[in-house]
């Protein structure tokens, strides 16, 4: 997309005649001095070609001379400008195609400049956004690091519990045996059989209590299993997102630095200016 022009003719030619006025020769960069530092070296020496243009065809009417002295003139120079004329004339033509050209590539440069400058600041804002979004990511992982820790505490809290109700209920055959050995001695002691089966009742009741509390235990222990793996697979996830996330900072960084040298070599000055 072309770039509006900031420098007018009409700014160009006062400030050469200006300048031509002081006794001062007109140059491009002189006039774009005069003019506060503003406009393209390119602009500003194509509307300065066209001045001087103007300059030699004022020149060339403001001669007036005698009818016969005139045609005298007029003779010799036409003897001498149409040998130079055509070397002058290529001469001429090469100038401006040169300072046209010279222009065209300097808008060209500016245009690449302000693409460059454009798409850096957008791969900064993208490098702060994935930045920010790694740093968050991190922040998760370590969160999810300590809440599978605490479930990992909680497992092993319970796997010591059902290790506990495990012993107890291997204890339970030596119980049963002496609960037979009492039911034996109630043919013999029938005062002794209240008591015996009052003592085995307890045991079994105390069998039951075991048995549910084994049971809890090994659900407890299951849930524990369960929620430390969720939680792993997330941390695993979230390890995963941030390496993603810093890989795409060291691609952005990568792409700015490539910008950064590219646009250096732009801003280089060629060797025509």
């Amino acid at each position: 997309m072309g770039r509006e022009a900031t420098i007018t003719a009409e700014q160009v030619n006062a400030a050469a005649d200006g300048m031509k006025a002081d006794g001062i020769k007109p140059t491009s960069r002189a006039i774009r001095e005069r003019l506060g530092n503003t406009g393209s070296m390119g602009t500003i020496n194509k509307l300065l070609q066209r001045w001087k243009s103007g300059q030699e065809r004022q020149a060339a009417t403001a001669l007036t001379l005698p009818p016969m002295l005139q045609r005298a003139v007029l003779e010799f120079m036409d003897q001498e400008l149409t040998a130079a004329r055509a070397a002058l004339e290529a001469e001429l033509a090469d100038q401006q195609q040169e300072a046209t050209d010279l222009s065209t590539e300097n808008e060209r440069q500016l245009e690449i400049i302000e693409a460059r400058t454009e798409q850096l600041e957008t791969l900064s804002i993208e490098k702060a956004a994935a930045e920010g979004k790694a740093g968050q990511l991190s922040a998760d992982l370590d969160t999810a690091r300590d809440e599978a820790g605490r479930e990992r505490q909680a497992a092993e809290l319970a796997r010591t519990e059902l290790a506990k109700a495990q012993l107890r209920l291997e204890s339970m055959p030596r119980l049963e045996n002496d609960l037979a050995a009492v039911r034996a001695e109630l043919v013999k002691e029938r005062d002794a059989r209240i008591a015996a089966e009052q003592s085995a009742a307890v045991l079994m009741a105390q069998k039951d209590d075991l048995t549910a509390r084994l049971a809890d235990a090994k659900a407890r222990a299951d849930r524990a299993d369960e929620l430390a793996a969720k939680q792993q697979a997330r941390g695993e996830q979230f390890a995963v997102d941030l390496f993603d996330c810093r890989l795409a900072v060291q691609s952005g960084e990568a792409c700015i630095r490539a910008l950064d040298k590219e646009l250096a070599n732009v801003r280089k000055p060629g060797p025509n200016e």
